[in-house]
């Protein structure tokens, strides 16, 4: 069964494969400008809204039908190439925008023989990719 997807990569939870998140969170907030007077509070001004950014764990391991190796790959290149990507879950966009993978953490769990990794924890921060015109 299908969660959702990020880009290519689904997030799935089947029989033999599970590849999903845990500690899913969401921010945002408004861009303002401060204009300082003399002798006087400042004056704020609404410049409108801010990107949003998304924070989840995703673990990857060997016993759950993934290869941590080439998933921790697949990440780092959206992450270096600039990849920007529909984000869905719940089988609807989690916004209007596109994302972009900002930043991975990674912590791995456990090795085995050869220096493979059988888990990592990877930690990821998306950012909402608005496409609107510079005017």
């Amino acid at each position: 069964m299908q969660v959702g997807s990020m880009g290519d990569i689904p997030f799935v939870v089947s029989y033999g494969k599970i590849r999903t998140f845990s500690d899913y969170g969401r921010s945002g907030s408004g861009r303002w400008a401060k204009h300082d007077l003399i002798g006087s509070k400042p004056v704020m001004e609404f410049l409108g809204p801010d990107v949003e950014k998304v924070s989840m764990k995703i673990q990857l391991r060997t016993d759950h039908g993934i290869n941590p190796e080439s998933e921790l790959e697949r990440l780092r290149k959206m992450r270096d190439t600039g990849a920007v990507f529909p984000f869905i879950l719940g089988g609807a966009p989690v916004s209007d925008n596109y994302w972009l993978l900002e930043d991975i953490g990674e912590n791995v769990s456990y090795w085995r023989a050869g220096g493979k990794i059988l888990s990592v924890s990877v930690d990821i921060t998306l950012t909402e990719y608005s496409t609107e015109e510079v005017h």
